[in-house]
């Protein structure tokens, strides 16, 4: 059986916004690319309304991205990606929960670059599995970016995708 490889990319720009030190934002941009060939842009998608909060304090990262959000330069597309694929009404959200591994609050006081990885729970399409991928962060001007790519196999969240659209 051949692999559907899903790729997400997230970029998440968050400001300090309490003493606590939590960042948040309502404006997470989310981007979706089932294409092996990532530079194929063809079928992605991008949603520009994710939710994240990340606590400095225990390091730990929340993300829920309403999947109905994400949109295609192609109606059909949409239409298959939330009814035929994701059933959105029945699965309208995905989530990550976990923690930044390597991450350091001093960082953010200084503007730079800075790695690290992040160990959690992904549940999309009513599924949840492990997960650990890189991180990287960009300081700038008291905000943070927060970059990670989630490579997702259709088959682990029980995706089913037709044989000749494989």
């Amino acid at each position: 059986m051949k692999k559907i490889l899903l790729s997400v990319f997230i970029l998440l720009a968050a400001s300090l916004i309490t003493n606590a030190q939590t960042y948040k934002t309502r404006d997470g941009n989310i981007y979706f690319n089932p294409n092996k060939n990532q530079g194929n842009k063809e079928y992605s998608a991008l949603s520009k309304e994710a939710t994240a909060i990340f606590k400095v304090e225990t390091m730990e990262v929340a993300l829920l991205v309403p999947m109905k959000t994400f949109h295609f330069n192609n109606a059909l597309l949409e239409e298959h990606f939330n009814e035929n694929y994701l059933h959105t009404n029945k699965f309208p959200n995905a989530t990550y929960k976990g923690k930044l591994i390597g991450f350091d609050k001093s960082m953010l006081a200084k503007d730079g670059e800075y790695k690290f990885t992040s160990e959690g729970k992904v549940e999309l399409h009513g599924v949840t599995q492990p997960f650990k991928g890189a991180v990287t962060m960009t300081v700038k001007g008291g905000n943070a970016i927060f970059n990670c790519v989630f490579n997702v196999k259709a088959e682990d969240y029980k995706i089913d995708i037709p044989a000749l659209v494989k």
